[in-house]
């Protein structure tokens, strides 16, 4: 009968007490002698027979010592419980069971180690190395992992040296000699600080600079915790003859990891390996080295980019073609370092007959052109890839017959808006590709940008300014031309306006005139005025959230400097209209183009269900047309003249910056209060004129109205088929 019992009850003699060092929270190790122990015996913790597991005990010859010590031996155990152990481990063994009292103190790992060198003497590396086997073997945590690392620091003999290193992707291209492992697939421990498994895919290749034995190898680290070669150590392996070291040299290359496809081709071609090895090999040299390689290919397919753009915390535009009329490329991805993204599969087409041209009289490809479509432009925009510095910027294209071919690209930097509106001016605003590229490619991407709000830079009081006013006036302005003595003689001529507090919120740009001019305004009328300097402001909405937020007036009266006052005593009607209702709403004007017709007058909500809206309905419609009518609520109000609640401007977190033009800003801040409890209130018998911008050229400005349009409705559609009123 060979089954080991411990049994329930058993007499035996005074226990010695064991050296032991933890490991982890659930395991210990420990180090005694007897006269006789299996290989694998069972252990039982804290004396409780039923509670045992079985360990492998590891064993040297004690030549000297009394024979019931004759046998020195390590094995792992369960960790005794911390409140209520009694610290015994009672080891299972033929014929009786052997028990042992832990020490009181466990020792520290080093020590420990220490002191099993010297009591194993000449068969410490056979013991470590089965120590290494049992530890690795387990469930792998921090105090394990570095018991491991020292163990093979103490064990493990020189393998060679690592010369060359350089990360590629998700893995680390790595370059030396050795005598001591074959090429292939092999397993190793990483030393990065802690203690990491990898593995290594490498091809090896003759040296004339090495012993007899020793060759050159390449290959890639893979599935390995370390990210960059400056954290990389050693590597250690097991050889047939035990556990080897690959140290770091003192002198090592770190490559670019532009550079390593190059050095990965240049291996293949000198050395050799497995078929899956070099099938892994050649895989990882194929990918991007900084060069073109689509320019180049015996297939019919080339590729061009006209312009790329990263828009700062979004994303990158690309404008460019693919010509590729036998359709022999398959996936088009835009990489940098890790971050990828597929662009062919939501790209928007474009008819380039000037690529078709320049193609047209080569020979190599002139045929393939026969009765084909000239659709080879494209523009996509690739959300969240952002390059992280020192990456390059490329596109991968998967070409049948060939692999991977690379196009490197040159992106400049632009904010969000201004890269956008770029492609405004390329587009022909009647063909469907630009309502195509308006729709999948600028409004997601306006939508998706991370614009940083308008920041005050600088501001300066004249007369007694009160930014703790009751009520005040903010006046936004942009970078347009701004006629201001008319605006502050009209201000300074209305005894409901005069003694308010005045902000006048500008671009830092444009200071230095409208400073100026507005001070001297200001002193000649009494005018109490703080002067705003904002950076990043990209239209009136822009300047007037600086203005909202550089004071802390109760009330706001927002006027953009696109309007211009038609009579005096407009504000102090809007306020009474705002006061009727408790002050809270957003009290607005009837706003009139200059040839006095109706630019708004309302905002009214029309149809039902997914194809409800808001409809401007008065719009170009003579002013008699609205005859006398009083105060009445709208879905939403005009923010270019209004008078609203300071607080309930920033509980919205005021304009948003998702749109190009500013009709669509106001219309979407309005919503939001509606949304937050704030309706909007149209007061006709007051009227603003708001002058028409025209810098803008009309079939710009006809994209520009889409894509606000597009941006708006999947905000708002969904909330707007549900709203009352």
């Amino acid at each position: 009968m060979n089954e080991v019992i411990i049994p329930e009850r058993t007499r035996v003699s005074p226990a010695p007490t064991v050296a032991w060092t933890p490991l982890g929270e659930n395991a210990i190790l420990i180090m005694s002698a007897c006269d006789a122990i299996p290989g694998k015996v069972p252990v039982a913790v804290d004396g409780n027979p039923r509670n045992k597991v079985e360990t492998m005990a590891l064993t040297w010859r004690r030549p000297q010592a009394e024979p019931a010590q004759a046998v020195g031996f390590l094995c792992l155990a369960p960790a005794p419980s911390p409140d209520r152990g009694s610290g015994a481990i009672l080891l299972g063994r033929p014929g009786r069971p052997l028990r042992l009292i832990l020490a009181p103190k466990p020792m520290p790992l080093q020590a420990f180690l220490a002191a099993l060198a010297d009591e194993a003497g000449q068969a410490f590396p056979t013991v470590v190395d089965g120590l290494l086997e049992v530890l690795l073997a387990g469930k792998s945590n921090p105090r394990r992992l570095r018991a491991v690392g020292m163990l093979l620091q103490s064990v493990a003999k020189p393998g060679g040296f690592v010369e060359v290193m350089g990360p590629l992707d998700d893995g680390i291209f790595v370059q030396g000699w050795t005598a001591n492992f074959a090429a292939g697939r092999t397993k190793l421990l990483v030393a990065h600080g802690g203690l990491s498994p990898a593995v290594l895919e490498a091809g090896t290749f003759e040296r004339d600079d090495l012993g007899e034995g020793a060759r050159g190898f390449f290959g890639l680290l893979e599935e390995c915790a370390v990210r960059h070669p400056s954290e990389i150590e050693r590597l250690f392996f097991r050889a047939t003859d035990g556990w080897r070291a690959l140290e770091v040299y003192e002198r090592h290359v770190v490559l670019e990891q532009i550079t390593v496809p190059g050095h990965l081709r240049d291996g293949l071609q000198r050395g050799t390996a497995p078929a899956a090895t070099t099938e892994k090999l050649k895989q990882a040299s194929q990918r991007f080295d900084g060069r073109d390689t689509i320019s180049f290919l015996d297939q019919p397919v080339r590729a061009g980019i006209d312009d790329a753009t990263i828009v700062e915390g979004t994303g990158v535009l690309i404008i460019g073609w693919l010509f590729d009329p036998d359709r022999l490329t398959g996936d088009v991805v835009l990489r940098s370092g890790t971050q990828s993204c597929t662009i062919d599969k939501t790209w928007t087409r474009a008819v380039r007959p000037d690529v078709t041209a320049a193609f047209a009289e080569d020979p190599r490809f002139g045929p393939a052109m026969a009765s084909r479509r000239n659709s080879h432009g494209f523009i996509v925009f690739a959300p969240k890839l952002l390059p992280e510095p020192g990456q390059p910027l490329y596109l991968e294209f998967e070409v049948e017959g060939h692999g991977p071919a690379f196009l490197p690209l040159a992106p400049g930097r632009n904010p969000a808006r201004r890269a956008l509106e770029r492609v405004f001016g390329l587009l022909d605003p009647r063909s469907s590709t630009a309502t195509a590229v308006v729709e999948k490619q600028i409004a997601p991407a306006l939508q998706a940008a991370e614009i940083a709000p308008p920041k005050v830079i600088e501001t300066h009081d004249i007369g007694r300014f009160n930014a703790d006013a009751a009520m005040g006036l903010v006046i936004g302005l942009d970078h347009r031309q701004r006629e201001l003595s008319s605006l502050f003689a009209l201000l300074a001529i209305d005894p409901e306006i005069r003694p308010l507090p005045i902000v006048v919120a500008a671009p830092g740009e444009s200071f230095d005139r409208l400073g100026a001019e507005a001070r001297r305004l200001a002193r000649f009328y009494g005018l109490h005025v703080r002067l705003v300097l904002v950076e990043g402001v990209e239209d009136t909405c822009d300047a007037l959230e600086a203005g909202v937020r550089a004071c802390r007036f109760q009330t706001v009266a927002l006027l953009s400097g696109a309007a211009q006052i038609r009579m005096p005593g407009w504000l102090g009607r809007l306020e009474r209209a705002y006061r009727g209702r408790g002050g809270h709403c957003v009290a607005s004007p009837t706003l009139l183009f200059e040839d006095n017709s109706i630019r708004w007058a309302g905002a009214w909500l029309e149809g039902e269900g997914a194809g409800r809206r808001v409809y401007n309905r008065f719009v170009g419609y003579p002013l008699d047309a609205i005859g006398s009518l009083g105060p009445m609520e709208v879905a939403a109000g005009a923010t270019e003249c209004c008078v609203m609640s300071r607080n309930a401007f920033l509980e919205v977190d005021g304009f948003s910056r998702s749109y190009f033009t500013t009709g669509e800003k106001g219309l979407d801040l309005c919503l939001k209060l509606r949304m937050n409890g704030v309706p909007s209130l149209w007061v006709p018998e007051v009227e603003i004129y708001v002058v028409e911008d025209g810098e803008i050229r009309p079939h710009v400005g006809a994209l520009i109205s889409l894509a606000d349009r597009t941006s708006f409705d999947r905000r708002w559609a969904l909330a707007i088929s549900n709203m009352r009123g």
